[in-house]
């Protein structure tokens, strides 16, 4: 039945638009059309810009170098060779501590990446400063673990726990001894957080 009733819509619709596009032998009205009106520009003559003069450039001086009387040198050079020989060098062993001869430098733990804690939202609406301070073991991969708050002052404002969150993203360049990461506890962290 759905198809039935697609092919009769299909089919009026194709009758339809045959109607509008068949003329039937009428001469189209020209009556209502209106005629565009020409665009109408003053005639321009075309003006040559002058080309700014330049100065002309001064000629190069010429430069008269001095003449130098060439001299000829002649020096007489016996031509017997001359054989020297070297004295034998005492050999000297020298113990600088280079390890294993892999060329690794032991480095301490540097900071790479400090992140800016979060302002926490009591002390922005009250307009406190203050500061926290953290500490943390850092790990042989440079990542921080086990962070602890050691002092928040003023309290309660939320700047420990602002400081305990930004801690967690601290990135260090490792302790290396001997070539090998070592992990360093103990390590503080002052967070201060200023309205600015």
């Amino acid at each position: 039945m759905a198809l039935f009733g697609a092919v009769v819509v299909t089919a009026v619709l194709l009758v339809l638009m045959v109607l509008m596009v068949v003329s039937r032998g009428e001469v189209p009205d020209t009556r209502g059309r209106y005629k565009i009106a020409d665009i109408w520009q003053p005639e321009r003559t075309l003006t040559e810009l002058a080309k700014a003069s330049r100065p002309k450039r001064p000629s190069e001086p010429a430069m008269i170098l001095p003449t130098m009387p060439r001299e000829n040198l002649h020096f007489n050079m016996p031509t017997a060779a001359i054989r020297l020989q070297a004295a034998p060098m005492p050999t000297v062993r020298l113990n600088i501590g280079l390890g294993s001869g892999d060329f690794a430098r032991d480095t301490d733990y540097i900071p790479v990446y400090v992140p800016l804690p979060l302002y926490p939202r009591r002390a922005l609406a009250r307009g406190r400063q203050g500061y926290a301070v953290v500490e943390v073991v850092i790990t042989t991969t440079g990542g921080v673990r086990d962070v602890k708050l050691l002092e928040e002052s003023p309290r309660n404002y939320g700047f420990g726990s602002a400081a305990r969150k930004a801690a967690l993203k601290l990135k260090y360049n490792p302790r290396v001894i001997d070539g090998q990461g070592v992990e360093v506890p103990g390590v503080m962290y002052k967070f201060t957080f200023r309205l600015e």
